[in-house]
């Protein structure tokens, strides 16, 4: 089950909102009030509701101890959800800005020189054998330390208790 990047409750949805996605591919999730209360700071139009919800975002990442990258994100979210409000209270805010940000955050299309081509899954493939083969000889020559080592300490421990091994070696 996972768990708001920002509070930590646990998420029941299985299409959670992303704040962003980790190195590893795995994405910090947001949960329905974390996502409603991020909306209303970057998006909304009301000076008191942004700054209410600006104020439970800062209590919620006091209070949640976020990693690096989602403090970092948030840090930023807010600092231009304060440019914003200011903006708006100052009456020079033009909120058809709004409406492009969202269309610039759209993916387009992938340029075909980043499509992944016949050659590069061949060498996937040639890269995976390559892997697997030394994974087998790794793991068989894992075995076999293991397999004397533990020889080895069987004999040291029937040595210590007196057990004469010179009988099987003077045939």
């Amino acid at each position: 089950m996972d768990k708001c990047c920002m509070c930590g409750r646990h998420i029941e949805r299985e299409d959670a909102p992303v704040l962003a996605m980790g190195v590893a591919g795995n994405p910090r999730l947001l949960c329905d009030e974390c996502a409603a209360l991020l909306d209303t700071a970057t998006l909304g139009k009301n000076i008191e509701d942004i700054k209410v919800a600006m104020e439970r975002i800062g209590n919620l990442m006091a209070d949640g101890n976020p990693d690096g990258v989602t403090y970092s994100i948030v840090s930023e979210l807010m600092v231009a959800a304060s440019d914003r409000a200011k903006a708006i209270k100052d009456g020079s805010y033009d909120f058809s800005l709004d409406g492009e940000e969202q269309a610039d955050e759209g993916f387009e299309e992938i340029p075909e020189e980043l499509l992944e081509t016949e050659e590069d899954r061949e060498k996937d493939r040639r890269d995976e054998e390559k892997n697997k083969k030394f994974d087998e000889f790794y793991n068989y020559t894992l075995i076999g330390a293991c397999i004397a080592l533990g020889l080895f300490i069987a004999w040291k421990v029937l040595e210590a208790f007196g057990v004469d091994f010179s009988q099987f070696f003077n045939a």
